[in-house]
């Protein structure tokens, strides 16, 4: 659009678009149209020995000297099945995170080009070299973060999972020259709609990704509103198209229409992508380095002296109890601490108690643990520190220390979108009439690692106790945000605990409306909430 001035009514209309997505020939002398797909071509920087750059699975101990300033939290969002988990992959290789060989292949590939040669053009299919082209008899499985059976069975991410990375980069303002990456993968399902607002709850930045060969879809539209919805502290918003090396692939037409979508959007700014293929890695990760901003810290940070507070992002329960993990938003987690835990829906001037915790363990994930034995400012990891109900240690708690619980200190909160509101509910017992307990405590275990569950205990015979429903006896009645999310619900419950329950046909809440009449007497109209119409 900007050069439809240079060469009028001789363009054509697709080289027009590919200049509006791939910007100018560097060969023309004019303002002219880039004829030929490119991709990033900057090496990446080694020292005089040819080593790649440090990963922090082999260096954690760099975190230690890397500044609040240097750190970066992002997310990917996007419609399911549209890359979110195959490009998180594919960072954590180039980033060292999956280990030495896998970074030396990525940083090669990246080194030599980064994508497609230069000079092949928009009417030719990309020639792809030997070591990226994609056989459909040997694909690789590319799901570093998809670590539940349920995930690699079903070939879908159904739980947001974190990593933190180092990556040398310009803007970095440490000693080092390494930014600290913390990335969220997202689910795609919109069963698993919270998921997705919980993480973008917790980054400054995030990476909308489309299907080359799809373009927008259902979920694209969603997750971009969830962005919306989060102003004025919305999260720097990044758009790259993804599988760009399939034959099917329309990036030129996705990219228009993604700009005519947003209205405002320029697409000399949508990055072009491909997991499979390892195509513009480097360059979207360049890019988040720039453009995502750093973390803000609490008003009050300082004024009190240094103040541990960690905010839980999530949280899972194994035979040692529960396993958190926090982003620390000031001071310092160190193993020793006494913490409190303290719920953030309570003024911080209320919060009293004479429970506390002694910090047992403390590392970072990357994405499997590593105990570094701190955490500090900025840094996102995990913490043991004896906890054995699961319910007090839901998304959005803050651990603080426990000498400055009680002294006014402001506390980060979530928005009320992060909390699960179900649309549909079920009835959850047990096969064996005396499986109640267990299979409560499962449940209650899983609901606090799926922010997405509402669990109450049903009524007994109607007479308004806890023991159970009139018919399969004692149970729980559960709420959930889909069909998808009670299939996946069953499956985690057999997987994870070895549990088989009875789970009836879900059901929705129906709010009836009487309306006066001469047969009922009513001066007004009366609302009812019934469960089992």
């Amino acid at each position: 659009r900007r050069h439809a001035s240079a060469h009028p009514l001789r363009v054509p209309l697709r080289d027009v678009a590919s200049a509006i997505l791939y910007g100018p020939c560097m060969s023309c002398e004019r303002n002219s149209w880039h004829h030929t797909r490119r991709f990033s071509t900057t090496r990446i920087q080694t020292n005089e020995e040819g080593d790649p750059p440090p990963s922090i699975v082999d260096n954690h101990s760099l975190v230690e000297q890397i500044p609040f300033e240097d750190v970066r939290n992002f997310c990917f969002i996007a419609h399911i099945d549209h890359g979110k988990s195959s490009l998180s992959s594919r960072i954590l290789e180039l980033t060292g995170n999956l280990g030495r060989e896998a970074q030396q292949v990525a940083l090669d590939i990246a080194s030599n080009g980064d994508g497609f040669d230069g000079d092949t053009t928009t009417e030719q299919a990309p020639q792809l070299n030997k070591q990226q082209r994609v056989s459909k008899d040997t694909k690789e499985q590319i799901d570093a973060l998809d670590t539940l059976d349920v995930e690699k069975q079903r070939g879908i991410t159904v739980k947001a999972a974190a990593a933190s990375m180092l990556y040398p980069h310009a803007s970095a303002k440490g000693p080092t020259g390494l930014l600290l990456l913390n990335m969220y993968d997202t689910p795609g399902h919109v069963d698993f709609g919270r998921e997705v607002t919980r993480s973008l709850c917790f980054v400054q930045g995030a990476v909308l990704l489309l299907d080359a060969t799809q373009g927008i879809q259902a979920q694209t539209w969603s997750v971009y509103e969830k962005v919306k919805a989060l102003e004025p502290n919305d999260p720097k918003l990044l758009i790259a198209l993804t599988k760009v090396d399939l034959e099917s692939a329309r990036p030129v037409d996705c990219a228009l229409t993604l700009a005519e979508w947003l209205e405002d959007w320029d697409p000399d700014s949508i990055l072009s992508t491909s997991a499979r293929s390892r195509i513009g890695i480097k360059t979207l990760l360049d890019t988040v380095c720039e453009q995502v901003p750093q973390p803000e810290a609490m008003p009050d940070d300082g004024m009190k002296g240094e103040v541990l507070r960690a905010q839980v992002v999530d949280s899972s329960y194994d035979d040692r109890g529960v396993n958190c993990l926090v982003r620390i938003v000031s001071g310092q987690l160190k193993e020793g601490d006494r913490v409190s835990v303290l719920a953030p829906i309570v003024a911080a001037e209320a919060q009293k108690t004479d429970e506390s915790f002694s910090v047992q363990e403390v590392g970072i994930v990357t994405p499997g643990p590593i105990r570094t034995g701190s955490l500090r400012l900025g840094q996102m990891g995990y913490t043991r520190f004896g906890l054995r109900d699961p319910r007090q240690a839901m998304p959005g708690t803050v651990l603080m220390s426990t000498k400055h619980v009680g002294l006014g200190i402001s506390l980060p909160k979530l928005p009320s979108d992060a909390v699960a509101k179900s649309v549909l509910y079920a009835s959850v017992h047990p096969e064996d009439a005396d499986g109640f307990e267990e299979l409560s405590n499962a449940v209650d275990r899983l609901a606090l690692n799926d922010t997405g569950l509402e669990v109450t205990r049903t009524a007994s015979q109607g007479d308004g106790g806890d023991g159970g429903g009139p018919f399969l006896g004692p149970g729980l009645r559960v709420g959930f945000q889909g069909l998808l999310h009670v299939e996946v619900f069953r499956q985690r419950l057999m997987d994870e605990h070895g549990i088989s329950a009875v789970v009836t046909p879900p059901k929705v809440t129906y709010r009836v409306t009487v309306e006066p009449h001469k047969s009922n007497n009513l001066q007004h109209p009366i609302v009812k909430t019934i469960e089992n119409l």
